[in-house]
């Protein structure tokens, strides 16, 4: 601000000459001269004077004046210590022109206050090859406030891209001003193409291991089977059944993989699940003639109840594991002062306290049959649904499972 554009605010009550003097003669109290460059503290101090020795409009202008000046001079304290770059810009025939830029502004793009105000935007900050209605494109393609991915070149002359977050304001006389906050997201970009092209490795393993290796093992099964059929002596029959024991073995550890691989740490959409109903199901579909299941919570719960039954089944079945046939599980809520959850438990020999962090890592198992996934996986969802998984010694002496969140 300078006494020019203090003089024009009056102006336009008073007239050029009146709002010229009562500038003039508040600027002289407070010791300013005529030419100097007003900061925004300064004008206020103008504005408390004027409105101090006049009345009516002139006093009325001055108080509204000062209450914009205290306005910009927060908004120009807060757009400085904005983080990311940050541009305030007017509006010329719809293009963009800089009016305010903040330090961060600067350093990124390379341009300090001097060389920017004034300046087309698209001259600023559009990266090479890019079309002529690229910047302009940012602020005009959508109404009121939008948020769009952009490239643009920093002061390096790196091409780099930013999520731009943009408004359009309309002040006094209809004039435009937009508000442009840049974030740079470069990295993150490049992480999510990083992880595209895993995902893709990723289908192409699953593919390996759901076709290509599971068609052979399949062959192998088929024609061991055949064989035991056909021969009666016993040392070979033996000898066979140790092989198609080891091709059902084989055979779990590919569903378990392929349930890990395609599956992971993800789950679908999500509704409000009874426990009870849960645990039902899943002993349902596990052999489990000879055991005793006992649910002890009446809980709701918002999961997945695909991957819920997943998590269920695949903790009866290492209960049976180790407990054998004839195992006792309960299905129980938390005790009153812990976390929500709840905890399935087992009469089994339990887990020994060193191994209670082992027994989630892929592959591991004290089982010779086990394919040591099936922890892993109750792990991975649990996780999914961002919860947490801990193993401890249930009353019964067996392993307890508690899932919490």
């Amino acid at each position: 601000m300078n006494r020019t554009g203090l003089v024009s605010k009056f102006a336009e009550t008073v007239g050029i000459e009146k709002a010229s003097a009562i500038v003039d003669d508040a600027m002289a109290d407070l010791g300013i001269g005529g030419e100097t460059e007003i900061d925004g503290t300064d004008a206020q101090d103008i504005c408390d004077i004027i409105q101090h020795n006049n009345e009516g409009y002139i006093a009325l202008v001055a108080s509204e004046l000062r209450v914009q000046l205290a306005a910009q001079e927060r908004f120009d304290a807060l757009l400085g210590n904005i983080p990311n770059p940050a541009v305030v810009v007017e509006f010329k025939q719809r293009e963009p022109y800089v009016k305010s830029i903040n330090e961060a502004f600067a350093d990124s793009f390379g341009y300090d206050r001097t060389d920017a105000v004034g300046t087309e935007l698209r001259a600023l900050l559009a990266p090479p090859g890019a079309d002529a209605e690229v910047i302009r494109a940012d602020w005009w393609e959508q109404t009121g406030q939008s948020e769009q991915e952009v490239r643009r070149m920093t002061a390096s002359g790196e091409v780099r891209t930013y999520l731009f977050r943009s408004t359009i304001v309309t002040h006094d006389s209809s004039q435009l001003e937009g508000y442009g906050i840049y974030t740079d997201i470069t990295e993150r970009k490049r992480r999510e193409q990083q992880l595209k092209h895993q995902n893709e490795r990723l289908d192409e393993f699953v593919s390996i291991v759901s076709h290509d290796l599971r068609n052979p093992l399949n062959v192998a099964s088929g024609r061991t089977h055949l064989l035991l059929n056909d021969t009666e002596d016993a040392a070979v029959q033996e000898g066979l059944q140790e092989v198609a024991a080891a091709h059902e073995r084989m055979t779990r550890i590919l569903d378990d993989t392929l349930t890990l691989a395609r599956q992971g740490r993800v789950v679908g959409e999500t509704a409000s699940v009874p426990i009870e109903t849960v645990a039902a199901d899943a002993w349902q579909q596990v052999e489990t003639e000879d055991g005793t299941l006992t649910v002890e919570t009446e809980a709701v719960i918002e999961a997945d109840s695909e991957r819920l039954q997943q998590l269920f089944e695949n903790l009866y079945r290492n209960a049976i594991e180790h407990a054998g046939a004839e195992c006792t599980v309960v299905v129980s809520a938390p005790e009153a002062h812990e976390q929500n959850g709840f905890s399935i438990a087992d009469d089994g020999p339990g887990i020994p306290p060193d191994d209670r962090e082992l027994v989630f890592e892929h592959g591991y198992s004290t089982n010779s049959d086990g394919t040591g996934f099936g922890l892993s996986i109750v792990q991975s969802i649990a996780e999914a649904h961002g919860w947490s998984v801990a193993v401890s010694e249930s009353e019964m002496g067996g392993a307890r499972f508690d899932i919490r969140w």
